[in-house]
């Protein structure tokens, strides 16, 4: 469930509101990604992947944390087993190229 509304204050004006949502019953994965000394870890490259079982893994979303280090990825499937990677900042990745065998 959402809501939703439009409000167009006017000059000196102060709007008060109360939302009420009904619970959401999809799954949601939120977290905060800490250095070796307990500090937020800002810009680090989270991925998230659904096992599939006999299927390679598929990749559902990627997140950079913010500057309290949080990430968050939803709605995600009911039963579904998700892997969470985390990388810092400053790993160098290299992409191989093979060439067919002959």
């Amino acid at each position: 469930m959402y809501s939703s509304f439009y409000v167009r204050p006017s000059a000196g004006e102060q709007v008060q509101t109360a939302v009420s949502l009904l619970p959401d019953p999809r799954p949601a994965l939120l977290g905060t990604v800490t250095g070796d000394s307990g500090k937020p870890v800002a810009d680090a490259l989270v991925v998230l992947s659904a096992s599939g079982g006999a299927e390679p893994d598929r990749i559902v979303g990627t997140a950079y944390t913010d500057d309290f280090g949080r990430f968050s990825f939803g709605p995600l499937e009911a039963g579904v087993l998700y892997q969470v990677t985390v990388s810092r900042i400053g790993i160098r990745l290299r992409t191989l190229e093979q060439s067919p065998s002959e």
